[in-house]
């Protein structure tokens, strides 16, 4: 059964640095994301307004295949953004 996770994204060693996250090179994430959301697996996201990163919020099988969809993301492989994967639920409200 899927759960959701939280995919946390902040800058990477790769991160342009004094630009904003509109100016990373992120078109690969981009495009990334939007396959995830066609599939069914992206529930929402976004980037932070500091520009320090962003989050998503999945559903996936387990951990295994959390981390798996995580380590897939071009700009965690292209080291632009680190990332981390939490299991969450969701209290509040409805996805």
């Amino acid at each position: 059964m899927k759960q959701p996770f939280v995919i946390y994204y902040r800058r990477g060693t790769a991160w342009l640095d004094g630009r904003t996250v509109f100016e990373q090179p992120l078109q690969d994430h981009l495009a990334y994301m939007k396959s995830l959301a066609a599939a069914g697996t992206l529930r929402l996201g976004g980037p932070f307004t500091d520009d320090c990163g962003g989050m998503v919020v999945i559903d996936a099988e387990g951990a295994d295949e959390a981390r798996a969809i995580m380590e897939a993301d071009p700009a965690v492989r292209d080291r632009v953004m680190e990332a981390e994967a939490h299991p969450w639920k969701l209290l509040a409200g409805a996805l």
